[in-house]
């Protein structure tokens, strides 16, 4: 690289220009989009001077609704602090140009009282407004259009009455700054006009927007196309400079301005195409050695046998796939093919799209995850693959593939089977819940998740997304993350406050529950399935026609109630409402064979005083629980407290022998 060294350093050197360049320039603009208003109207306004009240208010609003387009793209209540005195010198020259006086701008208190940064009680963002105490109601109540004088009404009530609530006791100016804020952060939710119709209400103004007709760009009384008269000389002198100023060094510099670039270009062509081969390279290298650290694993992986998480070649798997051409599911992960290995194996091999430093996390946490995970309703994983940078995951074959597929299938599922579909899916919860050292949440419950064996027994899959708790206990602390899940089975709280908890868990659980009930989709017709049930399950008379046409009338009604009023449950909206998924097993129980109803409730009291925060149950008090159902299907139905302690080490020392009852 010695050869490039005085190429690297002039392309640094003149990369260097032009970002001071671009950074100088970016400083003295100013973000805000002022286009399109009125400023007739409030020039008009403001040459009275007995309606100065009025005039601030069309200022206000003005600047505003400049902010909420701001907003809009950024998420940002206002411009930044080094900014803020270029825009407020920028809207005073556009509102002098268009008529408004400076005593108008002054008067209003123009960079005070109407400033273009809304800092509302340390609240800089939508979100955070949307996140502050109260907002949902004036959200709920400020929903366009407010073309009634009543809709307004209630809109500013209930503004007022948020604003009281966040504010207190504060000075007006606090007061009037939150409330723009408040305004900012609904109209950057909704386009132009009905942001315009907002500030109506909010402001007390009308006609803001322009008459129709040429749009007045956002001009500077430099580049004004009304007449010379209209201006100073002076707001001209940068725009029409007089031809004595030329100078015949000007026609010089053009071309070799032009050359300089032009050198620059190609050499920096030159030495990307350069970089770009020793990358190449680089990254040949780097498989082999990426493969080998992998096959050499942390401690925590050390005690895990070989025959449990075997080593796949690419080979290997190419060929077992037929050269990945028997695709069996496709998701975000990547695409899962059927693969037939060599030693008669079967296997769900699941193919990472691209390899980034993100899909890679995901990789290994869900190697990590089911190196200590051992549960009948959690599919198993089986191997892995990483070679010519590729990964792959091998896990347990399930042949009638995923319950969204099946509920959509020709051959419908029985209604006996989706019961038992129900209590399978809420005994791995409850283990992800309750036995799991440390706890885990999913986060993306759904029927695409969830794999059928040959006998239609249930298994929840995919933990690319799941998340432990941080101190191990049962009730998960409220954990802030990124937005991750699937549209139509997200915890609507989750996606407001960005908090995630076990509930979570419990809302998806619910939305399965009703595609088990109505054979349809979580979204459906563009329609959400919770939404669109809603009428059904609110009307007694009506909840049959909630039913799977399909299923016919083979179902039974008491069940049907039952399992309805659990999905009324899981889906509350807020997650307090909602049960554990303890709980839930224990209504699904005594709904699929109520014989055994007393058995469920002579339980340990305790061991559902964990839903309150209590603590975890000694396992000696829930060994008395201990047992098993049989239902008329044949297949067995075990107790939440049997089935749920699957081994789960803190460690990842896994025995081949069968999983035993930790007692």
């Amino acid at each position: 690289m010695t050869l490039y060294g005085p190429a690297i350093f002039f392309m640094g050197f003149f990369l260097f220009l032009e970002m001071q360049l671009a950074s100088t320039a970016a400083a003295s603009v100013c973000p805000l989009d002022m286009t399109g208003s009125n400023y007739t109207l409030t020039a008009s306004i403001c040459s009275n001077k007995e309606d100065r009240g009025k005039c601030c208010r069309y200022i206000n609003a003005l600047v505003a609704i400049s902010v909420a387009r701001y907003a809009n793209a950024t998420s940002n209540l206002g411009v930044n602090a080094d900014k803020s005195q270029i825009c407020l010198d920028k809207i005073a020259e556009i509102f002098q140009f268009h008529g408004v006086t400076r005593n108008a701008t002054v008067f209003c208190g123009f960079g005070t009282k109407i400033p273009v940064n809304y800092d509302c009680q340390g609240r800089t963002t939508v979100t955070q407004m949307i996140q502050s105490p109260q907002f949902s109601s004036v959200t709920k109540n400020c929903q366009v259009p407010l073309s009634g004088v009543l809709e307004c009404r209630k809109c500013l009530n209930a503004g007022i009455s948020y604003l009281r609530n966040l504010v207190g006791t504060a000075n007006n100016m606090t007061f009037s700054t939150c409330r723009d804020a408040t305004f900012a952060t609904l109209a950057s939710q909704v386009d132009n006009a009905s942001a315009v119709d907002i500030a109506r209400c909010f402001f007390g103004v009308k006609g803001l927007i322009i008459p129709p007709g040429p749009s007045p760009s956002q001009l500077s009384p430099e580049v004004s196309p009304s007449p010379p008269v209209a201006a100073s000389p002076t707001q001209f002198s940068s725009s029409t400079p007089d031809k004595e100023n030329h100078h015949p060094y000007h026609l010089t510099l053009v071309p070799v301005v032009g050359i300089v670039v032009t050198v620059v270009a190609v050499l920096m062509l030159l030495i990307l195409i350069v970089l770009i081969w020793r990358k190449s390279k680089q990254l040949e290298d780097s498989d082999k050695i990426s493969s080998k650290s992998f096959t050499q694993p942390p401690k925590r992986f050390q005690e895990v046998s070989a025959s449990i998480f075997k080593k796949y070649s690419y080979n290997e798997t190419k060929k077992a796939t037929n050269n990945f051409s028997t695709t069996i599911g496709q998701g975000g992960f990547g695409t899962v093919y059927k693969a037939e290995f060599k030693d008669g194996s079967v296997a769900a091999v699941k193919r990472m799209n691209k390899v980034s430093e993100q899909a890679e996390d995901e990789f290994r946490r869900e190697i990590e995850l089911l190196a200590r995970l051992h549960h009948r309703h959690l599919v198993a994983l089986r191997g892995f693959c990483i070679e010519r940078h590729e990964r792959f995951l091998m896990y347990e074959y399930m042949p009638n593939g995923s319950l969204k597929d099946q509920l959509h299938s020709r051959s419908p599922i029985s209604w006996r089977t989706r019961i038992q579909i129900a209590i399978d899916l809420a005994n791995a919860l409850e283990y992800l819940h309750f036995y799991c050292d440390p706890p885990l949440c999913h986060r993306d419950i759904k029927s695409s998740n969830i794999l059928l064996d040959e006998n239609f027994v249930a298994k929840v899959a995919d933990f690319g997304l799941a998340h432990a708790s941080k101190d191990g206990s049962i009730c998960f602390e409220p954990v802030n993350t990124d937005i991750k899940g699937t549209p139509g089975y997200m915890d609507p709280e989750y996606v407001i406050t960005q908090e995630l908890t076990e509930k979570s868990d419990v809302y998806s659980y619910g939305v399965v529950l009703l595609e088990l009930v109505t054979g349809r989709r979580a979204i459906e017709d563009n329609k959400n399935l919770i939404e669109w049930a809603e009428i059904f399950m609110t009307s007694e008379s009506r909840i049959t026609e909630l039913v799977d046409p399909n299923i016919g009338d083979s179902y039974d009604f008491d069940q049907l109630q039952t399992l309805l009023a659990i999905v009324r449950w899981c889906t509350q909206k807020e997650g307090r409402a909602r049960p554990s998924i303890k709980q839930v097993l224990r209504l699904l129980f005594e709904c699929a064979d109520p014989m055994h109803s007393g058995f469920v409730e002579s339980l340990e009291d305790e061991d559902y005083d964990e839903i309150e925060g209590r603590g975890r149950t000694s396992r000696s008090r829930l060994h008395k629980g201990e047992g098993i159902f049989h239902s008329g299907d044949g297949r067995c139905l075990a107790s939440s407290s049997s089935t749920s302690r699957s081994y789960c080490s803190r460690s990842f020392l896994i025995e081949t022998s069968p999983p035993q009852s930790p007692l």
